[in-house]
């Protein structure tokens, strides 16, 4: 398993990608840094495959593991874990306040949900709790101001969570079957209230993997 210190070492490569505020932490010039997430997706055999296109074409389906099972915080810091979600197609997204690319695309992920109500699928972000001056209040004044209470508000103070997910990417989307069992993940940006992928969601809900 990756620990929080090297997770948070992978989340420097992919400081360009989210122009952090003046407030982030320190990293390498993001000038310098390589675009890691920019090489295309491997090859698969996937059911879910034909969605590897356009803003989707770096869908990854190879990555085989199970949702993280440390625990996150709510707001008032109450401790939860994606056992909770168990039997749900979970999206888990991670993000943080200063990351300009996770802020953008949050509101769509508050549409994805809104457009799966009712059904057994939960679209959980967990914010990425690293950086000076983030905390928790911070960071859900920030998501509150993105999504008011259409989606939960989580915290990984310790960067467990994203590790385990084994990425340093921010930000990044995991889907789970109902059965916990990871079977997409996309570490760029996206609309995902769009037509695209709403039918990928509503694949996997389906039972496609």
């Amino acid at each position: 398993m990756l620990r929080p210190a090297f997770s948070a070492a992978l989340l420097a490569l992919f400081v360009a990608a989210c122009q952090p505020a003046a407030q982030a932490p320190a990293a390498t010039d993001p000038a310098s840094v390589p675009d890691q997430a920019a090489a295309p997706a491997p090859a698969s055999d996937s059911q879910l495959a034909s969605f590897r296109t356009g803003e989707f074409e770096r869908l990854d389906f190879d990555v085989e593991l199970q949702a993280p099972t440390s625990a996150f915080t709510d707001e008032a810091g109450a401790s939860h874990t994606f056992e909770k979600y168990r039997g749900k197609v979970l999206v888990y997204n991670i993000w943080a306040e200063w990351c300009g690319p996770c802020v953008e695309e949050m509101p769509s992920l508050a549409r994805l949900q809104k457009a799966f109500e009712g059904k057994d699928v939960a679209v959980v972000p967990v914010a990425y709790g690293y950086g000076q001056g983030v905390t928790r209040e911070t960071t859900l004044a920030k998501f509150r101001q993105l999504v008011g209470t259409d989606l939960p508000f989580y915290f990984d103070g310790e960067q467990i969570l994203q590790s385990e997910a084994q990425t340093g990417a921010l930000p990044a989307t995991m889907i789970y079957d109902k059965t916990g069992k990871e079977v997409a993940r996309l570490t760029v940006p996206a609309e995902w209230d769009s037509p695209q992928a709403i039918a990928l969601v509503q694949a996997v809900l389906d039972g496609k993997s």
